[in-house]
């Protein structure tokens, strides 16, 4: 099995943003692997999720030492995401048993309104939050009246947009952190940044070890490029999960969503 040191240096590349994040793993991956590595849609979605499984396992472990996760917040999402993402996967393995000249077609234009849609939302966060701040969809008073996140209020939330999420994984790669840490965001806005993020990455290693076994027995998962990819990201990712607040964040946010929509626009 030969290494290949550029999947390495990507691996070390987005490795670091998976820690320092919760996002930036799929989002970033899959679009390079795709239009600057060569790597054929479906091969890049499959590798991308078993390298980025056992990636966020390291990140996961790092925030639960740390003491950065909420568990509970974490499983309520996976109720959703992990059957989800099964589906996605099944879905994209039905088409290529049943048209396999239009897999890599139907994932490129997937994957490419998935990475629009998540610059789109990284984007427009602080308005986002800042309206539903004033329709008062952040916090509320309880029955004791003290003050309480809409995640405390309203649980069932979490498995729905686990659901969404997890569907969209499974399906491209796209979407286990960035979409889940600015709906934590929304819905958690008391947590710090460093809960925000542990608990997104702890989740996303959940939610993509599932898809990865599904992509894994679908035979989609290119194992040298996989093992390329972990050489550098392991310890890209203990760094950023290291230094999650030395960063500001609109600048990081503002430049992955730019990233992202430029990559969109070229996949389609």
């Amino acid at each position: 099995m030969s290494i290949d040191p550029r999947f390495s240096l990507l691996g070390l590349l987005i490795g670091f943003l998976i820690g320092l994040t919760g996002m930036g793993g799929g989002s970033l991956m899959t679009p390079i692997m795709i239009l600057v590595m060569g790597v054929k849609p479906l091969v890049a979605v499959g590798t991308d999720l078993a390298y980025g499984a056992l990636t966020r396992m390291v990140g996961a472990s790092t925030h639960l030492r740390q003491g950065t996760v909420h568990r509970r917040t974490a499983y309520l999402l996976a109720a959703g995401s992990v059957p989800a993402t099964i589906l996605g996967v099944g879905l994209v393995t039905q088409i290529k048993s049943s048209n396999p000249s239009l897999v890599d077609g139907f994932l490129l234009r997937s994957i490419a309104w998935a990475l629009i849609l998540v610059a789109i939302i990284l984007g427009a966060k602080p308005f986002l939050v800042a309206g539903a701040s004033r329709l008062g969809l952040r916090t509320s008073r309880d029955w004791r009246g003290e003050m309480v996140s809409a995640g405390e209020r309203h649980l069932w939330v979490l498995p729905a947009i686990g659901a969404v999420v997890g569907f969209l994984v499974g399906l491209t790669s796209v979407g286990a952190g960035s979409l889940v840490i600015v709906t934590l965001f929304f819905l958690y806005p008391r947590w710090q940044v460093k809960d925000l993020v542990g608990t997104d990455v702890f989740h996303a290693a959940i939610l993509v070890s599932g898809a990865s076994i599904a992509h894994f027995v679908a035979g989609d998962v290119n194992v040298p490029m996989m093992a390329s990819l972990l050489i550098g990201s392991i310890p890209g990712v203990l760094l950023g999960s290291r230094l999650v607040l030395a960063v500001p964040e609109p600048l990081l946010r503002l430049g992955l969503a730019s990233v992202l929509l430029v990559s969109g626009m070229q996949l389609l």
